[in-house]
């Protein structure tokens, strides 16, 4: 159980704090490094909400939850085969 005082780090660095709004956040810095399926910078698309998923991040396996204007990334610490079953294993489903 966390405590009120307890800080949320990243999940891939451990370094940054992150909001706790989400499981297993990923920091603005790590997240920048994420590449897609092809090993190509992971493309996000602002405007309308979407982009590549998975992602990854220093060979980690992450999921990106999109909304317009943005997005989350999350460490799949469960090897999961899609968005739905990473939002099942995480209770955001």
């Amino acid at each position: 159980m966390r405590r009120e005082d307890e800080i949320t780090r990243c999940s891939i660095c451990g370094r940054e704090p992150v909001a706790d709004d989400f499981p297993r956040r990923v920091c603005p810095r790590c997240d920048a490094m994420a590449l897609n399926d092809a090993a190509s910078p992971a493309r996000a698309d602002t405007n309308d909400g979407t982009g590549d998923n998975p992602v990854f991040i220093d060979s980690k396996q992450c999921w990106r939850y999109y909304e317009f204007g943005g997005w989350v990334t999350m460490l799949d610490k469960d090897n999961c085969r899609d968005f739905h079953e990473f939002c099942k294993c995480n209770g955001l489903a």
